[in-house]
């Protein structure tokens, strides 16, 4: 027997490191095999064999090595492809680019003999440690097609005795909203229609308490079929279970897969990025599967690469320009994914093919060889565009992008109707489709599915890597919502289990980063995240039914977002912006014979005083300690310390203020805005609270309204932002006259007529707070303090007596 150089040409590029394997089967001294010449191996194995006469030999060693897809190599006239000769050339493609094969393109798949056969004999073995195989690889290293068109092929083709008749179902367990039953559900039921059993009562069986429903839903599947029949559980990209799975089906799928796992006729076939291996870790049972079925499936060697190129090309009646094969081997390297890229080369390499079949040197450098394919074809697809298309780029991969803790990106499914906005979006996806980046698909609802066809995608086009690393924090941020809303809901809804109100900056600017509105939450998420919109807020507030807590909770919200609101700021010079609302003169008749009172028309605050307002007065530099201010006063010199704001929101009310604090702010405020300002006095107080009708027991009318005021009774037991209350409101548009804090006004409790700002007498206090209830609440009620004293239910509202 003889080897023409061509032959041996083909067996070095194709046989790659299993040289040392031929090697020990022949013995050849280590001695010599140090000798060999790098990169020659193959060359001189051959020629230690020549010497011997040994070639007739080199048949049974490479059946020995499991290299039966060399051996057509060493017949005469053979081609370079190990698959039977076809009658017509393959009639498409040969190069499905980022689409995995499929046991349909058994044909074409090359260059994974080896492992599809370790594969086979993995399966062939009956002891329960090998009912369930882990193919484990790193992305792009062609998992999902070893099994599809490798292993599963091989079955349909009996390599295990009887395999022929094994019905098989594949699935992935992302399934629809997390759930993996219903996608199980659906490829089971064409199997167990025949023997009357539908949706509802497979998907109640696998849910079943104990585990055992896929056992038994197995044996009506295998009950018509051969007493050798098993059944067939491919479950592809496992690593969903961790990505897209919620925590509540995790547990019981997994103890659904470890219990199958046992059973005699079911095989469990799963393949998984092997960064998620140590996931599968912190889960008992199915540590152990792994620990006993794992397969790890390296990347290919450089003769398996050559194999996957030639193989195919052959198989479709193709030819590469010489030495073009060595160029694509030398450019693809060993970075992980590279097989990934190699495929959609080739694909771009088909599509530029000559009318006779020839693939060029010329073609493969005009889109940028290996390394630059992909992205090459993405940026072009994607500029190709019209600007409102492209401007949904971001809209429809963050649906189909997932980043974990790590920041590292994995793909995901979703409905077609989910991505981005009408035309535009479908353009987009349109264009991606027909160029093989994105993949669409029927789901089991009968909704198109859309996803990315490889996640080399994420890492290869420059435009997409950086908006995914740009916003990784934000996906993280998305994806944690969707788990902590699980967990909050899993636990009765309990507030401390709520998103946090000071997270609420976080959520809103991902939403901004990620372009997401309300609808692209579940109800569970909007409800545990609570009110993020100040438009929708401030129109919530206007609803009659509106939760006292949930006033509370927006109040907060709109301080930390910027509460867009007049009146409750600051003005662009950095002073407090007061919103002035005007007040009909009239006569005031005060309450246990305290006298009535006539009263000019004057201007007050539509709100108190907000926290935000009175710090600008405590730090400006002539504000709080300048002692001009405290001129008169029964105290000379401010206190050592202000009073301590206990609701540090800058659209709460100022609270914890003395009485002989708030006249120096008075009189700063009326410097700095040009007009007198003051505390009102106790008849204008009331006058604007009961809308110049006397006869008003409240702001809004005669009788007591639950939802109208913050008091005792709304038991959220502190204050809550200005203007929480809309519908609380006096007839002038005048808020929180009634409840949240009490507000100081000018003059003496006991001697009204006495409006001396040197004196030490007890003031008047108006309109009840949030722990007084709703009598001490009406606009008549008259209360006192010490003007010294502080408190936190204690704050206050400024009238402008001039120029009117």
């Amino acid at each position: 027997m003889e080897l023409s150089g061509k032959t041996i040409l083909q067996l070095r590029k194709r046989l790659g490191d299993d040289w040392e394997d031929l090697a020990v089967y022949f013995d050849i001294p280590r001695e010599r095999r140090k000798a060999f010449r790098p990169g020659r191996e193959t060359d001189e194995i051959v020629d230690w064999l020549r010497e011997r006469e040994w070639l007739g030999k080199l048949a049974q060693a490479l059946e020995a090595i499991d290299r039966n897809d060399l051996l057509p190599l060493l017949e005469k006239g053979s081609s370079s492809n190990p698959r039977p000769a076809q009658q017509t050339p393959w009639p498409r493609s040969p190069f499905l680019g980022l689409r995995r094969f499929n046991p349909e393109d058994a044909l074409i798949f090359c260059g994974r003999y080896r492992e599809t056969k370790q594969l086979v004999d993995k399966l062939k073995r009956t002891d329960p440690a090998h009912r369930f195989i882990a193919v484990v690889g790193a992305s792009g290293s062609g998992k999902s097609s070893l099994v599809a068109a490798g292993l599963i092929p091989q079955l349909q083709a009996n390599g295990i005795a009887g395999s022929q008749d094994w019905p098989c179902v594949e699935f992935t367990p992302g399934g629809a909203e997390g759930d993996p039953y219903p996608t199980l559900t659906a490829r089971l039921e064409p199997l167990l229609c025949a023997h009357g059993i539908r949706e509802r009562e497979i998907i109640q069986t696998l849910r079943g308490e104990h585990g055992f429903g896929l056992i038994e839903l197995a044996e009506r599947v295998l009950s018509g079929c051969p007493s050798h029949a098993e059944l067939l559980v491919f479950i592809d990209q496992f690593e969903e279970l961790f990505t897209l799975t919620e925590e509540k089906h995790r547990q019981p799928f997994i103890r659904l897969l470890t219990r199958t796992s046992r059973a005699s006729r079911v095989r469990i076939v799963v393949t998984m990025r092997a960064d998620f291996f140590h996931r599968c870790l912190d889960y008992p049972g199915l540590d152990r599967l792994l620990q006993e079925g794992s397969y790890p499936l390296g990347p290919p060697g450089p003769g398996a690469l050559y194999e996957m190129m030639t193989g195919p090309a052959a198989v479709a009646g193709l030819s590469f320009e010489d030495k073009l094969v060595d160029r694509i081997l030398g450019d693809i390297g060993t970075e992980p994914g590279a097989l990934a890229l190699m495929a959609f080369a080739l694909h771009e390499l088909y599509e530029a093919r000559t009318e006779d079949g020839h693939l060029t040197r010329a073609a493969y450098e005009s889109f940028g060889g290996v390394q630059q394919a992909i992205s090459q074809r993405a940026e072009n697809t994607f500029k190709s565009l019209e600007a409102v298309a492209q401007g949904e780029l971001e809209r429809v991969f963050r649906e189909l992008v997932q980043v974990d803790e790590r920041g590292v990106a994995t793909r995901q499914r979703a409905p077609l109707a989910t991505l981005g906005d009408g035309v535009a979006a479908q353009a987009l996806v349109d264009r991606l489709v027909d160029t093989r980046l994105l993949v669409r698909t029927p789901g089991e609802d009968g909704r198109s599915m859309v996803e990315v066809a490889h996640e080399a995608l994420f890492r290869t086009w420059p435009r997409l890597a950086q908006w995914i690393q740009d916003t990784a924090d934000e996906h993280r941020l998305r994806r944690q919502i969707t788990q902590l809303a699980a967990y909050w809901n899993d636990h009765n809804r309990q507030d401390e289990h709520r998103w946090p109100d000071g997270r609420v900056v976080e959520a809103v600017a991902m939403m901004e980063r990620l372009k997401l509105g309300p609808a692209d939450f579940t109800d569970l998420e909007r409800d545990f995240l609570g009110p993020l919109d100040p438009a929708s807020m401030l129109a919530t507030l206007d609803e009659h039914d509106t939760p006292h807590r949930q006033r509370a909770i927006i109040g907060v919200r709109l301080a930390l977002l910027g509460d867009p609101r007049p009146g409750v700021g600051l003005r662009q010079d950095g002073m407090p912006d007061i919103v002035w609302c005007d007040v009909e003169g009239g006569e005031v008749t005060l309450e246990d014979g305290a006298g009535t009172f006539s009263v000019k028309p004057f201007r007050i605050a539509k709100y108190p005083v907000t926290y935000g307002q009175y710090r600008a007065f405590l730090n400006a530099e002539d504000g709080y300690r300048n002692p001009e201010w405290w001129q008169g006063l029964w105290v000379d010199r401010p206190p050592e310390e202000p009073g301590r704001q206990f609701k540090r929101y800058s659209n709460h009310p100022a609270e914890n203020v003395a009485w002989v604090e708030t006249v120096p702010f008075c009189r700063w405020l009326s410097v700095k805005l040009a007009c007198h300002i003051r505390l009102p006095t106790e008849w204008e107080w009331q006058l604007a609270a009961t809308g110049s009708d006397q006869a008003n027991s409240y702001p809004w009318g005669l009788e007591w309204e639950e939802n109208r005021a913050n008091t005792c009774e709304s038991e959220i037991s502190s204050s809550t932002a200005v203007g929480m209350y809309p519908k609380g409101e006096s007839l002038g548009g005048i808020s929180d006259m009634s409840g949240n804090v009490w507000e100081w006004c000018l003059n003496e409790f006991d001697n009204l007529e006495n409006i001396d700002l040197a004196g030490d007498a007890r003031r008047v206090v108006r309109g009840g707070s949030w722990d007084g209830d709703r009598t001490s609440a009406r606009a008549a009620y008259r209360n006192f303090s010490a003007p010294g004293g502080r408190g936190s239910s204690i704050g206050f509202r400024v009238v402008c007596a001039s120029p009117i």
